[in-house]
């Protein structure tokens, strides 16, 4: 489990985004997806271009599955990146049953099973970051809806 040194803050958004929706946004990504590399944590993120973004999943064990092999591991990791908005990414997090006792990557202590997390990873503001959440999701459950 990641020390809150590492992330300044985090709210969790169970109620914008479900755990189902986390998993169909996931599914797709890795079935109609293809791989980029995004940072040099990992490589070989699946990763899906929407129209005005991209987005990104992270292995759940995080450097342990450094080329994001999802024979190897599952994803608990969603990065919306936008380079033309003032706030570039927006890093969702899962947090499945069991994650917290296998400490799995990117949890922040404080957060809950069974939950889902918006993590303000470069202490831009979760508000700035929960105005603009919404239209990229509504963006990407569209996306979804014609595959």
């Amino acid at each position: 489990m990641n020390d809150t040194s590492d992330m300044k803050n985090f709210t969790n958004i169970s109620d914008i985004i479900s755990i189902t929706e986390f998993e169909k946004i996931k599914t797709f990504i890795l079935t109609k997806g293809d791989r980029m590399f995004y940072r040099s944590f990992d490589s070989n993120n699946p990763h899906f271009k929407f129209t005005n973004f991209d987005v990104f999943m992270g292995a759940d064990i995080g450097q342990a599955n450094i080329n994001n092999d999802p024979t190897i591991s599952d994803f608990n990791e969603l990065t919306i990146v936008d380079r033309n908005a003032d706030i570039t990414y927006c890093h969702i997090v899962i947090v499945r049953k069991g994650d917290l006792k296998a400490q799995k990557a990117w949890i922040i202590k404080g957060m809950k099973e069974e939950q889902v997390y918006l993590v303000d990873v470069y202490s831009k503001g979760v508000e700035l970051m929960l105005n603009n959440l919404p239209n990229y999701l509504k963006k990407i459950k569209k996306e979804i809806a014609t595959h």
